[in-house]
């Protein structure tokens, strides 16, 4: 069952009646107890939701690697500048929203061994933890951790997925059940802004029809990731509202727009193929445009 913000709104409303209401007869108490369990109830199944999603979504260091692996070569000028993490701090959201895509940074840089320029990255968000309530999922400890292990790229992605799923429980924990979502949300916006940038920036010098068939792993890593959305799209409609959270649902519902229309026949192609169908970067042409749209809202 799914909470939705109507139903918190409603159950949080009759808990405030009763407790206000005049007299203390025992039906009423007994009413009032039954409403607080039942709201308790609904947070606890939105923090279930928000556990799932931390569960299902691909760890900050999956995508990264699997674009190196597709031969993208590394690119700094495309992750999110490091210089911005104090113009985040007095903005709850907009900290969560880019404590996620700095995870996927740093997920992205770790993947191409540079370490340092990862751990000053880590470092770094420790700024922006503070303010999100996560503070001790990026402590020293976490940090000494990743230094340890700079020469080790498995380990660096473990500390890094790590500091995610603590994030997200830690989150829940607090009841800022909204930082979540919006944590993941900035993660998974980073994760197909960095995959459809590599595709759109790949050098055009290859004759089309080799560069066509070396991008096009990345362009099926992208159409993947219809999965994980949907999952995001849960979380972001079970969450109590706000503004922030609004804003980015419906941001995000315009991104599913065009994976449920156009990337839907794709997929239907690529299940139907019989060794004729080619992925073009092209087909990735409207989810750039629209990923970068929204990327920029968050990180500007």
């Amino acid at each position: 069952m799914k909470f939705n913000q109507l139903k918190l709104s409603s159950m949080a409303l009759a808990i405030a009646v009763l407790v206000s209401s005049c007299g203390g007869g025992s039906s009423k108490e007994e009413s009032s107890s039954d409403a607080s369990s039942e709201f308790d109830a609904a947070k606890e199944q939105v923090a279930a939701d928000v556990a799932k999603v931390l569960k299902d979504l691909p760890p900050p260091s999956e995508v990264p690697y699997l674009l190196m692996n597709a031969g993208a070569e590394f690119d700094q000028s495309i992750i999110n500048a490091i210089d911005k993490v104090e113009s985040y701090q007095n903005d709850e959201a907009k900290a969560a929203l880019n404590l996620g895509v700095y995870a996927t940074d740093i997920g992205y840089l770790s993947s191409y061994e540079k370490s340092e320029l990862a751990l000053e990255y880590m470092g770094q968000c420790q700024k922006l933890a503070a303010p999100v309530g996560v503070a001790e999922a990026i402590d020293y400890g976490m940090i000494s951790r990743f230094e340890s292990n700079m020469e080790n790229k498995d380990s660096l992605a473990t500390v890094i997925n790590e500091v995610m799923q603590k994030s997200g429980e830690r989150l829940s924990e607090l009841d800022e059940l909204n930082s979540a979502a919006l944590l993941l949300a900035g993660s998974w916006i980073e994760g197909v802004y960095i995959s459809t940038t590599i595709v759109n920036n790949y050098p055009d010098d290859l004759p089309e029809e080799s560069r066509t068939l070396i991008l096009e792993p990345l362009v099926k890593i992208v159409i993947d990731q219809k999965v994980s959305l949907n999952d995001l799209m849960d979380v972001m409609n079970d969450v109590p509202e706000s503004e922030e959270v609004n804003k980015m649902k419906a941001e995000l519902e315009k991104v599913k727009a065009i994976y449920d229309g156009e990337l839907a026949e794709v997929e239907k192609q690529i299940a139907e193929n019989t060794g004729g169908f080619v992925l073009k970067p092209s087909t990735l042409d409207n989810l750039a445009a629209e990923v970068g749209r929204i990327r920029a809202s968050i990180v500007e």
